[in-house]
């Protein structure tokens, strides 16, 4: 069983992508996901959070996302310090997963793969890519915040012409029905490499 990575900039549609795989009958598995249940149910990761950035980090139980946001969006030692607590639980989490799975492959979406420098732990990257102005656009209306905000996100990961030597398959990520096309093309190219 081969296993492949989705990685891409904020709003450039990799989570679009990974449904799409999944539609097709793929196991996919969101890095954003886990890291996001890890912070709100994983005793240790709670614990190393709170040490990090005080009590107002959750209210009555629950990861206070808007705190966070704005103590790491514009610091980035916070936001190295966030990942350093946050990466290892969710990778934790991937790897059972992972071997759990009978596929000819499975996908894994994580948005800052060549960041954390873990590319090599896949047996191929698949970058997706879309305009900038579109990926604010996109968040703006999604997470209701500001462009500024948005920029202040996008600052903090690679930009697309620092990836792209480095991802062995690009989808842009514009038009809906063209991207469905393109992930089909790739599903059926991936079951040919996993039969090798």
């Amino acid at each position: 069983m081969k296993h492949y990575a989705i990685t891409g900039g904020i709003g450039s549609g990799k989570s679009t992508v990974l449904k799409r795989f999944k539609e097709l009958g793929i196991p996919t598995f969101s890095a954003d996901d886990s890291a996001k249940y890890a912070m709100e149910n994983n005793p240790e990761v709670k614990q190393n959070i709170i040490a990090l950035f005080g009590d107002k980090a959750y209210t009555n139980g629950a990861l206070n996302r808007e705190l966070l946001a704005e103590q790491v969006f514009h610091n980035k030692s916070k936001l190295e310090a966030l990942n350093a607590v946050v990466h290892p639980a969710a990778r934790v989490a991937y790897e059972q997963w992972r071997d759990a799975q009978d596929a000819p492959y499975t996908m894994y979406e994580v948005s800052i793969l060549f960041e954390l420098h873990a590319q090599d732990r896949f047996d191929g990257v698949l970058l997706v890519v879309t305009a900038e102005e579109e990926r604010i656009k996109r968040v703006q209306i999604r997470d209701k915040v500001t462009e500024d905000n948005v920029r202040a996100r996008i600052k903090n990961q690679w930009p697309d012409e620092q990836k792209l030597p480095l991802a062995d398959f690009v989808i842009e990520n514009t038009d809906l029905s063209n991207t469905e096309v393109l992930v089909n093309a790739l599903h059926q190219q991936l079951l040919e490499e996993s039969k090798q």
